[in-house]
């Protein structure tokens, strides 16, 4: 989550993000092992993001490789500045429902990390999405706010919980 914070204060004034890479332990918890950054060629707009994918794709891949290819993606965070509103916008929604549509990313149910706020004061707004059909034909993004805890590696071991999100 620091490396998370120092990139948001970095990009203020305009938004940034990364990737999160991990496994599921059961169905309902998502174990995060890495976060991957946006990348060298990202643009970083007042209010838009748009991850340089290739390079991301590239760390993906390396990273499902070194875990013995247990790890996999999980989803995606960017930052809301001096957001008002916690709520996935209309380009997120749009996002989630691409990478479920999409075969290789090998995700239903991704996991979208709003980060808003400011410097030193940014809130983590979770959020769990899958496809569900409604009236036989249409399907709708079920979105629903899960609970995240934060370990520290140390803490892992004894299960002592270091943050509450």
């Amino acid at each position: 989550m620091q490396d998370m914070q120092t990139d948001a204060d970095l990009w203020y004034d305009r938004e940034t993000g990364g990737t999160f890479m991990g496994y599921w332990a059961e169905s309902n918890v998502a174990v995060v092992t890495a976060m991957i950054p946006a990348g060298p060629q990202a643009s970083h707009e007042r209010s838009s993001f748009l991850p340089d994918q290739s390079w991301q794709q590239a760390e993906i891949a390396k990273h499902y490789e070194r875990s013995g290819r247990l790890d996999t993606y999980l989803g995606d965070w960017h930052t809301h500045p001096d957001a008002v509103s916690n709520r996935l916008s209309w380009t997120d929604r749009a996002c989630l429902k691409t990478i479920i549509r999409t075969p290789a990313a090998r995700n239903q149910k991704p996991l979208m990390v709003l980060m808003c706020g400011k410097p030193h004061e940014w809130f983590l707004h979770p959020w769990l999405c899958q496809f569900r059909t409604k009236l036989f034909l249409f399907e709708v993004l079920d979105e629903r706010e899960p609970t995240i805890l934060a370990y520290s590696s140390r803490a892992s071991e004894t299960g002592e919980e270091i943050a509450k999100l």
